[in-house]
């Protein structure tokens, strides 16, 4: 399966030239920062490390299989009919614990009630899935493995699927879109802004404040499991994939102009609205939402899927994480006031 190569471009001369200066110098600069802020915090830090909480994902939720990619391992968990629409799950990373809520283990079995067959995958470097280089998580090649695992999974031009991303994982999710749409019946993007916008709104929380820094090799993934901002993530190895993910992402852009034609769900947090009309003007059927997080566990995330992939109202009115609802005037104001702004949508870019 062939990748359009014509909408992923590197970045290459002059522009390479600078990236690796920036990536130097800034990076020394954001490395001063932090080093200041681990001191400052420091007591903090030795409080969680000595705080371990084994999580343990319930297999109640689905299936657990395995599948080789291109030579590489794959884990994923399959819940619904195998024979349901195709919903492929990819997760943020390193840290994946809140992907098994209640709340989104609710929605997947409501996916799978509603002849949905859901594929949560475990990306690269986290999980059960294997690892790999940097350049083996490079964008090119990370769609490219996505697009055959979805091929062997049964999804085909004739049967697309609908992809749903968090974080690293939505940030795949665009490069998927834009690269196989074909394959792409509908796309969602929790806490992902688009892959063009990597400067300006960051992939990932563990990046803001030190992108420059992260492009550098063993220090960050060194930094970051010793500084207890990853929950369970304290060793390095457990930052590799998402950091080569990120890493990979500065050197690819998509090509202006290019939109993603499937309907697109795009969701962030309060305060995100920015991030979210900037990304809007990447797709040509976009609908923007705010929630109070863009996590799994969020619990106004279940309403906001189920209107745009239209299943049953009346389930997700059960969820176990239901939003209270306000009363009062000054109430009715603020929901009608997140309605406006939740449905707000732009034309496609000319």
């Amino acid at each position: 399966m062939g990748i359009r190569r014509e909408v992923l471009q590197v970045v290459s001369g002059w522009q390479a030239v600078e990236l690796v200066l920036k990536c130097l110098l800034l990076g020394v600069w954001q490395l001063a920062q932090m080093a200041v802020k681990r001191l400052w915090k420091g007591h903090r830090r030795k409080a969680l490390k000595n705080s371990h909480v084994e999580v343990t994902v319930d297999s109640s939720i689905g299936r657990h299989c395995y599948i080789k990619i291109m030579g590489v391992k794959y884990h994923y968990i399959e819940t619904g009919p195998k024979t349901g629409h195709k919903v492929l799950v990819l997760p943020d990373a390193p840290e994946t614990a809140n992907l098994w809520s209640p709340n989104w283990c609710y929605v997947v079995k409501q996916l799978a009630d509603t002849d949905h067959h859901v594929i949560t995958l475990d990306l690269r470097g986290t999980g059960a899935s294997e690892g790999g280089s940097r350049s083996d998580l490079s964008p090119p090649r990370a769609v490219e493995e996505l697009a055959m695992l979805m091929s062997a999974l049964g999804v085909s031009e004739h049967n697309p699927a609908t992809v749903i991303g968090f974080g690293i994982g939505g940030m795949l999710t665009w490069y998927l879109a834009h690269c196989h749409g074909a394959l792409v019946r509908r796309m969602v993007a929790v806490g992902a802004p688009h892959p063009n916008l990597y400067w300006q709104f960051p992939p990932a929380p563990f990046c803001k404040g030190a992108l420059h820094f992260i492009q550098w090799p063993h220090f960050p993934e060194r930094w970051l499991a010793e500084s207890g901002d990853g929950g369970r993530c304290t060793r390095a190895r457990d930052w590799l994939g998402a950091l080569h993910y990120v890493r990979g992402a500065a050197w690819w852009r998509v090509r202006t102009g290019a939109l993603v034609s499937a309907p697109a769900l795009l969701v962030g947090g309060e305060g995100g609205a920015a991030e979210l009309v900037c990304s809007a003007q990447h797709a040509a059927q976009p609908t923007l939402r705010l929630v109070g997080t863009p996590q799994p566990d969020d619990p106004q995330l279940p309403r906001v899927l189920a209107d745009f992939l239209k299943l049953r109202v009346a389930a997700v009115e059960n969820s176990p994480e239901k939003e209270p609802v306000r009363a009062g005037l000054v109430g009715r104001m603020l929901s009608r006031g997140r309605e406006l702004t939740a449905r707000l949508a732009l034309p496609a870019q000319a």
